[in-house]
């Protein structure tokens, strides 16, 4: 029997949100709120608020800017990389289509070679730039 009272009492304190406090900010003092709020841990700035308003721990994010800087350079070399790796098959399938050719089949054989080469450069720069994403994100 006390078991189902203690239950009732905790749905009443776990009750929806109801009451709206609003008030308006400029659009300067909403980007400062907003910035301050991108550098901690909360999702949305009613939830950063809260926090605020009753005093409990906000945690903050501290980033190294020249890593952040670092990291999206790595990226789009990534996408880029990618790029190349797709753009080379394309060209050694079309390359293959012509394989009647004589004179081509010399030129394909060197060209494989320095495929392989290039994606195993390719794999190396991919798995770098993985390990220091992943390391970076934790």
């Amino acid at each position: 029997m006390f078991e189902s009272v203690d239950r009732i009492v905790m749905k009443e304190e776990k009750s929806n949100k109801t009451k709206h406090v609003i008030f308006r900010l400029t659009p300067k003092e909403y980007a400062n709120l907003e910035a301050k709020r991108s550098r901690t841990t909360c999702r949305k700035l009613s939830e950063f608020l809260r926090l605020l308003i009753f005093n409990r721990p906000v945690t903050v994010i501290e980033r190294n800017g020249s890593q952040d800087q670092m990291i999206a350079e790595l990226s789009e070399l990534r996408e880029e990389l990618n790029r190349l790796g797709n753009n080379f098959n394309q060209a050694t399938r079309r390359l293959n289509a012509v394989n009647q050719i004589s004179e081509f089949r010399n030129w394909i054989a060197s060209y494989e070679a320095e495929k392989t080469f290039l994606f195993s450069i390719l794999d190396k720069i991919k798995s770098q730039t993985d390990k220091l994403a992943d390391r970076w994100l934790q």
